[in-house]
């Protein structure tokens, strides 16, 4: 019995040892590089050569930090946890190594040589958005992000939170109209028209806050999205219907966006023209290759989570007719 409390103690040692590294290496990377220039600004006027790619990182310190900051919080909410309940109690590994390649998506997005090449290819803008969009945003969902951050905080503050948020009947209230799918996927179809727009677009290219800002609205909004659609899908059948015409719309309205903008007969974004050339590509095709990434790869995506939800969907009406059917024959048993 002995040697199996150890071993139990162990376990739990090993995995919370593995996140808080995992959470210091992300800090360690934040106070390397968070004082270091950039080594090809997003928005500079000189437009990105390939020969510069591989030394294109950018080392945003709010990026970096902000990433810091998540894998710490949720190292030390997990490991709090598993120490209650042992390793995969509350939180499954496999949760875990979601967020975790949630985290390494956003690097890929807004860290990597791929930030730097956005700027100058409309094409490569245009991968970053599915990138946080279609793979950031539901891994981190994936992750159930809101039990170790909430297990990261004290005891008592997890109870004054919760005290709070059991009061708080207006904010409770929007949320539950939030997490609608009709109104999760409404919200985000909205952000990825108004930021396509040749406006807000460019304006985005020139401005660091407002091209953060963008960044965050789709994040968010995907975000609110993925949280919302798990919830449904896990649901009774109702759930489950609204949440497979969510990904429908989602689909559709993407496909629309991409055609219009592959079909387009001039570019829709000068800012690009004077950038593409040393990348082989004129305005016009690069334009048309974004559009291309907008409409096939990212209309694939969800039919894939509306095929899921689909077959969820006919599982759960076909429990519910197993039900029905068996209801006289208990009757009848029982008299």
């Amino acid at each position: 019995m002995g040697m199996s409390a150890s071993g139990r103690g162990e376990r739990p040692a090993r995995s919370s040892t593995a996140i808080r590294r995992a959470g210091a290496a992300l800090a360690g990377v934040a106070l390397l590089c968070g004082g270091r220039p950039a080594a090809a600004l997003a928005h500079d006027d000189a437009p990105l050569a390939p020969h510069d790619l591989a030394g294109a990182w950018h080392w945003d310190p709010a990026v970096l930090l902000g990433l810091a900051l998540a894998g710490w919080l949720y190292a030390r909410g997990a490991r709090a946890l598993w120490r209650r309940t042992g390793p995969g109690g509350g939180l499954r590994r496999r949760q875990a190594a979601a967020f975790a390649g949630g985290l390494a998506t956003l690097v890929v997005a807004l860290v990597s040589p791929l930030d730097a090449l956005g700027a100058t290819l409309f094409a490569a803008h245009m991968a970053q958005h599915l990138i946080l969009i279609l793979v950031a945003a539901p891994l981190l969902v994936a992750g159930a992000p809101h039990v170790p951050f909430l297990w990261a905080l004290p005891l008592p503050a997890r109870r004054a939170l919760g005290g709070r948020w059991r009061r708080a009947t207006a904010p409770r209230a929007a949320w539950r109209v939030l997490t609608r799918p009709p109104v999760a996927a409404l919200l985000h179809a909205a952000a990825v028209w108004v930021w396509h727009l040749p406006g807000p677009y460019q304006v985005a290219l020139r401005s660091d806050l407002i091209h953060a800002a963008e960044h965050g609205s789709f994040l968010g909004t995907a975000l609110l999205f993925w949280w919302t659609l798990a919830r449904a899908g896990a649901r009774d059948r109702p759930g489950q219907g609204a949440g497979l015409f969510a990904v429908f719309a989602l689909a559709v309205q993407g496909g629309v966006l991409g055609a219009l903008i592959t079909f387009a007969p001039t570019p829709w974004y000068p800012i690009h023209a004077p950038r593409v050339g040393a990348w082989g590509l004129t305005p016009l095709e690069d334009q048309q290759l974004a559009g291309l990434i907008m409409w096939v790869p990212a209309g694939l995506a969800y039919a894939l989570v509306a095929a899921a939800l689909f077959v969820a969907w006919l599982r759960a009406v076909d429990r519910d007719v197993r039900r029905r059917e068996l209801r006289p024959g208990a009757r009848a048993l029982a008299e």
